[in-house]
């Protein structure tokens, strides 16, 4: 355990949690994004979250994957990967925060930034240029929070993920030089 304020602390997930971390999702996820599935955000979890995928991203050396514990109790979870760039754009020497995600009852309590910095530190104590990251174009509230953290917008494309509704395929390429 990593623990980065009094209250805050990550724990690195392992194969073992597999079975927590898609109970986890399924209880953050799903009243959170379920209006873009067809099927609720079940296919997403299944996709995602599944033992071979996660077994996956666990043998990345590249990936980095927490539970977010906040006074004893886990509330989210946390990844990120570097070195890594996007696929349409060429970002050298990156980190990309690839998913953070907290319990709808422990969002606006300032945790999420203090997430966000102590990522940013690694990325920097690491002598990375970039932070980026995805937040699908219709997240209004995301995207004001990255704005705030120093995040700008950089692309737009779409997601071609079969259960999605199309009207919220529009996903955004945000990014943070660290210089």
């Amino acid at each position: 355990m990593l623990k980065l304020t009094e209250d805050l602390s990550i724990i690195r997930l392992k194969p073992e949690d597999q079975p927590e971390l898609l109970e986890l999702m399924k209880e953050i996820y799903i009243p959170s994004y379920k209006h873009i599935w067809s099927d609720n955000g079940q296919w997403y979890l299944e996709q995602m979250y599944n033992p071979q995928a996660f077994q996956q991203d666990l043998a990345n050396p590249n990936s980095h994957y927490f539970f977010i514990m906040f006074e004893g109790w886990k509330i989210g979870i946390l990844k990120y990967d570097f070195p890594e760039s996007p696929e349409l754009i060429n970002f050298p020497n990156a980190l990309k925060l690839h998913r953070l995600y907290l319990s709808k009852d422990f969002q606006g309590r300032g945790i999420a930034a203090k997430l966000m910095k102590w990522v940013e530190s690694v990325a920097r104590e690491r002598g990375l240029q970039y932070m980026w990251l995805e937040v699908m174009d219709t997240q209004l509230q995301a995207q004001k929070f990255y704005r705030k953290v120093g995040f700008e917008w950089i692309f737009t494309y779409h997601l071609d993920y079969k259960k999605m509704l199309t009207k919220y395929r529009g996903i955004q390429i945000w990014r943070k030089a660290l210089n």
